[in-house]
């Protein structure tokens, strides 16, 4: 059983690394010539326009990865009953789900992979080619932010600033009022700053009035400087369009979303359904490998049409529905969990109304 494992895995990675350097390498192509015009009117230099394409590889391989991953078990699948394989496997004892198993673990441990790397790697590819961009088409995108208004659920703080600067990490004109364990006003912080500490990773408050409340009796402190861990919020959420969850660090989406949960319900919605999408995105490709391993290939003839067909037609059946039922869980009609995971199991349910229908057509 060894040999035939490392002879599956191997053919089935051989195949995966092909189908996705040749995607690949189609959607940097597809990038270059769709921005093509843009680089053409600022005079962007080639090493600058090899440096924004390269940065987008990480980005393109994770999105090639599901469909490259149907293709080329389902190529390999189709080609080992085409060959007779299957036959001579089954004939010495040996069961379609000792074939498929190596498949199936191999391709959840490339989507974890995939993950990692995801939140690691291609976020960090990302920003760095958007800020790039926008540095090369003179692009103004602004992180500076105004009249914010957030609730610090972990240290039940309501927090105001006038304004949030990027440069220096700074909010003005800061008002927290903060709350005891039955939502009653204990505290009331006015600082004319805040500016965050990135050692201690919290924030320092600068001329501060402290209003301490004790049933009716209120008492007012003023210091200079005050930092006790008061505001445990990172500098991403005051920023302008921090919602765009698709850049943000993974701890900081979480806490972002948990916010705004409380605060508005119609953006976390939006927010969710996109942060899902991000979080499921790496294991398409494993739900891709469950519906290979569904496939009926017995009669099949032409594998390679065979394989292109079935990727293409489940492909376009998975994006379709992504698409739609990712704009409804964003506008609140269905639950966002549920319309994140509604595109795998129409998918999965493809191979199975296929399958039924040949059975049908048979009998």
């Amino acid at each position: 059983m060894k040999i035939l494992n490392r002879y599956i895995i191997e053919s089935v990675l051989k195949i995966l690394f092909i189908t996705i350097f040749l995607t690949t390498l189609l959607l940097l192509i597809v990038d270059l010539f769709s921005n093509f015009d843009s680089y053409a009117q600022n005079n962007v230099s080639m090493r600058i326009i090899f440096n924004i394409t390269i940065k987008y590889l990480p980005e393109a391989i994770i999105i090639v990865l599901p469909p490259a991953t149907l293709f080329s078990v389902t190529f390999f699948l189709s080609q080992m009953f085409y060959n007779n394989e299957i036959i001579a496997l089954l004939s010495s004892g040996i069961s379609l789900r000792s074939i498929y198993k190596p498949i199936v673990i191999m391709m959840l441990i490339v989507s974890s992979l995939a993950f990692i790397s995801n939140e690691i790697v291609v976020l960090q590819s990302t920003l760095d080619r958007q800020q790039l961009k926008n540095k090369i088409f003179n692009i103004n995108y602004n992180l500076d932010n105004t009249n914010i208004g957030l609730i610090d659920s972990l240290n039940n703080n309501i927090i105001y600033a006038n304004s949030y600067v990027e440069k220096n990490k700074t909010l003005y004109d800061v008002i927290i009022v903060q709350k005891d364990e039955f939502n009653n006003v204990i505290a009331r912080y006015d600082c004319k700053k805040a500016v965050y500490n990135d050692d201690n990773k919290d924030w320092i408050l600068f001329d501060v009035v402290i209003s301490n409340i004790k049933n009716d009796d209120v008492e007012i402190v003023e210091a200079k400087t005050y930092e006790n861990r008061l505001i445990a919020l990172e500098p991403n959420l005051f920023r302008n369009l921090s919602s765009d969850l698709a850049t943000m660090q993974l701890s900081s989406a979480i806490k972002y979303l948990n916010i705004q949960k409380k605060v508005n319900l119609r953006l976390w919605y939006e927010n969710l359904s996109q942060f899902l999408e991000r979080i499921s995105a790496p294991f398409a490709a494993f739900i891709m490998t469950i519906i290979a391993c569904s496939i009926d290939y017995k009669g099949k003839k032409n594998v390679f049409l065979f394989s292109i067909f079935n990727s293409v037609i489940i492909a376009v059946i998975y994006y379709v529905s992504k698409m739609v039922f990712q704009l409804v869980s964003k506008q609140g009609l269905i639950n966002p969990f549920i319309g994140v995971l509604i595109p795998y199991f129409i998918v999965l349910l493809v191979p199975l109304i296929l399958n039924s229908i040949k059975k049908y057509t048979r009998s």
